[in-house]
């Protein structure tokens, strides 16, 4: 037995060496390195006959050379040499930011106040995937149709934002990430998102102005303003004596109040009307009368069917610039005759003179006899 521990001496002076050239390496490489290496140096040894004197084909070398090819071996960095660690931007930046998270939280909650409102502010998370999801869908729809769409549409543009909502809340859950780049990339959608969000918010409140603002102009009146045998008057014509159309005419009634077509000709920009086939038109009040109102000026002009928007109202929306004049019924009437010459005056019977009497001849007297 005090054989083999002669035998095996160089060998465990020699691992001891190797060990001590790799000390500057934490315990668990040192481990992993030279584990096992006394058994692969006695079985070497055993091929010769005598391990005090190895033979030349079994030296064991410089311990500390033997070290720095296991080094290389493993790709850890040479004794003595600073150790340098390759670490991608990402991780760099990934890490600072897990850093500066956990340090911002940790003085929040130092005080009670401050870990309320964190708390707070954690319990509204889902909120905030739901809004990330509705920042990507009006993002994308810029490079889609090359306008922010921040309310659907159509049944397709309902489909994506809820596809969008999906995935940002399955992502804030922490679903749907199967690759290693998704959370990174997870973390860049959000910063994108909250730089974004405040235009996309602008963009939708002004949105909602203008549509606010168009609906409010482009009220027609719900009542009707001039009726004739239970019907609605959209429009009034008028002809002069000789039965030739008259334009800009201005009526008035019996007091002295325009006479509208329309109940409330200072909130009505337009009034609605059927045409021959069915279609609708608008009639829209004269431009001639200063600061508008020009209900009482007829013919009043018209914007066919073909002209009416329909995007913000279902009734349409009508534009005085597309109004043109509105055609007569009839291009010529029956013309006014004077009454002298409708009416054939009746002959005056000339009297009929009486009678004279013409005086009879008067009998002569008796002849008077003579003396």
């Amino acid at each position: 037995m005090s054989d083999t521990a002669t035998t095996t001496q160089p060998i465990r002076d020699f691992a001891l060496a190797v060990r001590a050239a790799l000390s500057d390496l934490p315990t668990d490489d040192i481990d992993d390195l030279t584990d096992g290496l006394e058994a692969d140096l006695v079985e070497q040894a055993a091929d010769f006959a005598d391990a005090d004197a190895p033979a030349p084909g079994f030296a064991l070398g410089d311990p500390v050379a033997y070290a720095d090819e296991l080094r290389a071996a493993a790709g850890l960095p040479v004794r003595g040499a600073t150790p340098t660690v390759r670490v991608s931007v990402r991780r760099r930046l990934r890490t600072r930011a897990g850093a500066a998270r956990t340090n911002t939280a940790r003085r929040i909650r130092s005080t009670a106040v401050g870990a309320a409102v964190l708390d707070f502010l954690l319990v509204l998370r889902p909120l905030w995937w739901v809004l990330r999801g509705w920042v990507v869908y009006a993002v994308a729809s810029v490079f889609a149709g090359g306008a922010i769409s921040t309310v659907p549409t159509d049944p397709v543009r309902w489909l994506v934002l809820s596809a969008f909502l999906i995935l940002s809340v399955q992502w804030g859950r922490g679903h749907w990430l199967p690759g290693r780049w998704l959370p990174g990339f997870r973390s860049v959608v959000s910063v994108c998102a909250i730089l974004v969000m405040p235009v996309v918010l602008n963009y939708t409140a002004h949105q909602g102005n203008v549509q606010n603002n168009a609906y409010v102009e482009y009220n027609p009146s719900p009542m009707p303003g001039l009726m004739q045998s239970g019907e609605q008057v959209t429009n009034v014509f008028a002809y002069d004596a000789d039965g030739q159309p008259l334009t800009d005419v201005q009526l008035f009634d019996q007091d002295g109040r325009p006479l509208n077509v329309v109940n409330d000709p200072a909130n009505t920009n337009y009034l609605p009307q059927l045409d021959a086939i069915g279609e609708q038109d608008m009639v829209v009040p004269s431009l001639l009368v200063p600061g508008g109102g020009g209900w009482n000026v007829f013919p009043l002009r018209l914007v066919t069917s073909g002209d009416i928007d329909y995007t913000y109202d279902f009734l349409g929306q009508a534009d005085q610039a597309d109004a043109a004049p509105s055609p007569f019924p009839f291009a010529q009437v029956r013309p006014l005759v004077p009454m002298s010459e409708t009416v054939q005056p009746v002959p005056t019977p000339s009297p009929t003179q009486s009678p004279t009497l013409v005086p009879g001849p008067t009998a002569s007297a008796s002849p008077t006899a003579g003396p």
